[in-house]
């Protein structure tokens, strides 16, 4: 029969695999979110979190979160990061929240950084909606292995508290 179409449907199959990503890397964007991540344990920021979005979102390749303690805290924290960052020659290309305290935001393309003050962070469970995503837990302690100081010769791994460091900077 000419002019008619099979109505069986054909199994899609399962979708593409996700590629294998692995942390720490050499990629730009991956130096760009350790150093952030770094940035902000240097003011003592809490739960340093990475995320590899690398295959999964448009937006970008990585999320850096962290927490604040208080509403001065998160603006510190962002402004920190700003302004050491265009010390570095990477400008910020869009930033939001920096005066409120509850959430700021930092978008340096490939890197998109959220500070949240705890319980704003609580509320949006960022990491749970993006749990399919590789996650990289980050304390001081993590920057004294894992080849840090070779991909970041410039920066002093020991100006945060906990292990590997002494104070807080």
């Amino acid at each position: 029969m000419t002019g008619t179409t099979d109505p069986t449907p054909v199994a899609a199959g399962p979708p593409p695999a996700q590629p294998a990503t692995v942390m720490p890397d050499t990629s730009p964007a991956w130096l760009l979110a350790e150093r952030v991540a770094w940035r902000l344990l240097e003011k003592a920021a809490a739960e340093v979190v990475v995320l590899d979005l690398r295959g999964r979102s448009d937006v970008c390749d990585f999320f850096v979160i962290a927490s604040g303690h208080s509403d001065t805290q998160v603006r510190a924290l962002a402004k920190w990061v700003r302004d050491s960052q265009l010390d570095d020659g990477q400008k910020a290309r869009g930033q939001e929240g920096l005066d409120d305290g509850s959430w700021a935001l930092l978008d340096f393309f490939d890197v998109v950084v959220h500070v949240f003050h705890q319980r704003t962070r609580e509320y949006f469970q960022l990491e749970r909606l993006w749990g399919d995503a590789p996650r990289l837990d980050l304390e001081p302690g993590w920057f004294a292995g894992h080849g840090a100081a070779g991909r970041h010769p410039d920066l002093n791994f020991t100006t945060a508290a906990g292990p590997g460091g002494a104070e807080r900077g």
